[in-house]
């Protein structure tokens, strides 16, 4: 079943080109899709220019989301969570449920 996932981080300090290119790398191996999100800006974590660009903008004491979305997501966002602790404290985890793909529903 598809689910999603967030995770709320304050980011305390500024992000190094090191830990860019690691929550890249970790984004590119997860069976999914993610997302960082802060200040009514998103961009998907497996496009490196657009995830350096968007990361060089987030000032320190910044919350920043990290959202999941595939199967299984939890031990994903849990992974890519920690990778953040140096330069972010966590503040919330939430999980939303998807229905199935293959079925539909009409409202």
């Amino acid at each position: 079943m598809k689910e999603i996932m967030s995770s709320n981080v304050m980011v305390q300090k500024r992000f190094t080109m090191k830990k860019m290119l690691e929550i890249y790398q970790a984004a590119k191996k997860l069976d999914g899709t993610t997302y960082l999100y802060s200040r009514q800006k998103a961009v998907e974590a497996t496009s490196l220019s657009k995830l350096v660009s968007f990361l060089l903008t987030v000032e320190p004491n910044t919350t920043l989301k990290i959202i999941m979305e595939g199967t299984d997501v939890e031990p994903k966002l849990n992974q890519l969570t920690r990778l953040l602790t140096n330069e972010a404290s966590v503040l919330r985890v939430k999980r939303k449920q998807l229905i199935e793909s293959s079925e539909s529903f009409q409202i």
